[in-house]
């Protein structure tokens, strides 16, 4: 008897579908997905023609479909299917593809005045006569008993689960009312939820509340209008909007979730490593975030799955811990985590093809969602009349609390008032060192700009041929050059007091650095008589932050080409050491006397000197060498032997890089 009723059960089958894939269609057709029986080919370039398609068809390189539900992954390519169906009844056909984020839908199908090519998708204004709601529906053509066949291209920047039906008018309709009954269930409990813990929020003033709102809010935003495709209820802008940039509102909802959980859990005082777990969650979702909205959708959606899978365990994880250590209102919390969490695995698992996707797959993040979210709810009252219960205890004992705090008060008054007044010595000195760095970057720049205008101002008054004004401009050239130096330093010495010294060390050839530089300094250097000469070892790669030991060079041999007297040189030496290479600058001044050793190497002098064609400078530059050396691991170290000043400092070698300290 059971071989005879698995006899029907195949003959029946057979009468539907057929064993060659082509597809009855009559009124006994009911809402259910052709995975099983149609065929695809993956197009790894997706750019091959339907023609091309068809012919590799007709090779046989067609696959036939394994399940009722094809899942083909995350990956750049295009899909081809083949749907090869005969119509049996007169009432209306509809192919259904009964999901909303597909990307790109291209619809070919077969009529008796050729093939008809239709376009939808959610980041795509569908053509006419497709029905793009929270999914998409193409209307078949009305010849019967006739072998048809259609096909459609697909791809997408996300998971392609493609969900294929059949449907006809008469059992089309009430399967969609049901579903859509559901969602409205759903939507109804979110928009409740949102609108009641909102409320909470602002007549109690906790943030707990407002970090489930934003949960519910974002979370309602990515399962509604993302999942469940109900963004096109806002317009084809909005749905496209929402599609291109879907999984910014899913990290906004983790984000939002670990923060209630760090809050209602209190797990500042349950267990470091927790804090530390859900930071590292905090830390990939915003991660995640970034994706998203640069424009890494299919990125972004690897990285969703085990972001909510790993935060879900982890949130579950804190729960129990916490519930262990006596918070009472975390009972709830694991129930519900426990609940998201199964929902989470189960479509991972899914998703990546472990487990067999199917319809009801689609309703496991909103059901368990939203079981989750009522239960938090759940968990908040408890948490409230928890609170409530132990006021009286806490007002107890916050008489002595107080009392003790008075003494430690006393205490750290005491305390705070000798740290005050070493904190306004040294604000002291510190505004006493800007008042004079300001005073003279003031007279510095205000000169030599008075010496411009007055000269510009002598040529629109025609007071100046041109050969006079080319002479007045070569002179106050070396004015221009230092108010360039000067405003440049002025510059990252302004952004390391505003910002600190943020050292970003990566491996380069110092001396190619150094050669470049010696080619800007040229015209000043070949101007003033001098000759500049490099000393370097072939190899002369270092690991250090590329910017900052510029600014160094340029500082130091500015430095030197202004202390040089007429036919000398500055000799730059790269000696290799063990670990490191030093550099040194080195050149002859004029007179001992016109180098101050002592103000040089103070940290806190900003002495003003004058070169050896009256070249100006502040000592700001020196400060910030001295800074940023100190930022790659060094320190900058100055030796007068004589006429001779050397300026030297060392940088390490590339393979000990993980010994610098930014």
């Amino acid at each position: 008897m059971r071989f005879l009723l698995l006899l029907f059960i195949l003959f029946g089958q057979f009468n539907v579908y057929g064993s060659d894939q082509i597809i009855h269609l009559d009124s006994n057709l009911t809402d259910c997905n052709l995975g099983k029986h149609i065929s695809y080919f993956e197009d790894k370039s997706a750019k091959l023609t339907l023609g091309q398609i068809k012919d590799l068809s007709e090779k046989g390189q067609f696959k036939k479909g394994q399940t009722e539900i094809l899942n083909f992954g995350n990956t750049k390519s295009a899909f081809w299917i083949k749907v090869e169906y005969i119509r049996n009844s007169a009432s209306k056909d509809y192919l259904v593809l009964d999901i909303s984020n597909i990307d790109y839908i291209d619809v070919y199908i077969n009529t008796d005045k050729g093939i008809k090519h239709r376009t939808a998708g959610s980041i795509v204004i569908p053509s006419p006569g497709v029905i793009a709601t929270n999914n998409y529906i193409f209307d078949l053509p009305t010849q019967t008993h006739t072998p048809s066949t259609l096909w459609l291209k697909l791809k997408t920047n996300n998971i392609l689960i493609v969900p294929i039906k059949i449907v006809n008018s008469d059992n089309f309709i009430p399967g969609k009312s049901i579903k859509n009954n559901l969602q409205i269930v759903y939507l109804g409990i979110l928009l409740t939820l949102l609108l009641f813990n909102f409320f909470l929020y602002f007549s109690l003033r906790d943030s707990t509340y407002l970090y489930y709102s934003l949960y519910v809010f974002s979370l309602g935003i990515y399962m509604a209008l993302y999942l469940r495709g109900y963004s096109y209820l806002f317009g084809q802008d909005f749905r496209i909007l929402l599609n291109l940039y879907p999984h910014a509102f899913l990290a906004l909802s983790i984000i939002a979730s670990v923060l209630f959980s760090k809050k209602f859990l209190n797990l500042k005082s349950v267990s470091k490593f927790l804090v530390y777990a859900c930071d590292f969650i905090l830390f990939c979702s915003v991660v995640m975030l970034c994706t998203s909205i640069t424009g890494f959708k299919s990125i972004a959606s690897h990285m969703a799955q085990f972001i909510a899978m790993a935060g879900a365990v982890v949130l579950w994880s804190s729960g129990f811990i916490a519930y262990r250590k006596g918070h009472k209102p975390a009972k709830y919390y694991i129930i519900a985590w426990s609940f998201i969490a199964a929902t989470v695995v189960a479509v991972v698992l899914s998703l990546e093809g472990i487990l067999t996707y199917h319809d009801y797959t689609f309703e496991f993040v909103p059901i368990g969602s939203t079981i989750e979210l009522l239960l938090l709810a759940f968990a908040l009252g408890d948490r409230y009349r928890t609170i409530i219960n132990s006021e009286q205890q806490i007002r107890d004992e916050n008489y002595s609390l107080v009392q003790t705090q008075n003494q430690r008060l006393e205490k750290l008054v005491e305390e705070r008032t000798l740290k005050l007044s070493d904190t306004i010595a040294q604000l002291k000195a510190s505004n006493a060192v800007k008042n004079k760095l300001f005073s003279i970057i003031a007279h510095d720049l205000r000169s030599p700009f008075s010496s411009l205008i007055s000269i510009f101002s002598l040529k629109d008054m025609d007071l100046l041929s041109l050969d006079e004004l080319k002479i007045l401009l070569n002179e106050n050239r070396k004015n221009i050059d230092t108010i360039h130096n000067t405003l440049n330093n002025l510059l990252y010495w302004a952004q390391s007091q505003m910002e600190g010294v943020k050292t970003i060390p990566t491996a380069f050839d110092i001396k190619q650095l150094i050669e470049d530089l010696a080619l800007v300094y040229s015209p000043l250097i070949q101007a003033k008589g001098i000759t500049i000469n490099l000393d370097a070892p072939d190899q002369s790669m270092v690991f250090a932050d590329e910017n900052q030991i510029q600014l160094v060079l340029r500082n130091l041999i500015d430095n030197a080409i202004k202390f040089t007297p007429s036919s000398h040189g500055i000799d730059i030496t790269l000696k290799a050491h063990e670990s490191s290479i030093k550099i040194c600058v080195n050149n002859t001044i004029s007179q001992t006397n016109e180098l101050n050793i002592d103000s040089i190497t103070n940290p806190e002098a900003f002495e003003t000197t004058y070169g050896t064609g009256h070249e100006k400078g502040i000592g700001l530059g020196l400060h910030l060498c001295r800074e940023y050396i100190k930022g790659n691991g060094s320190e900058l170290k100055v030796t007068l032997s004589g006429r001779l000043v050397s300026f030297c400092f060392k940088l390490p070698l590339p393979q000990l890089q993980n010994t610098i300290v930014a």
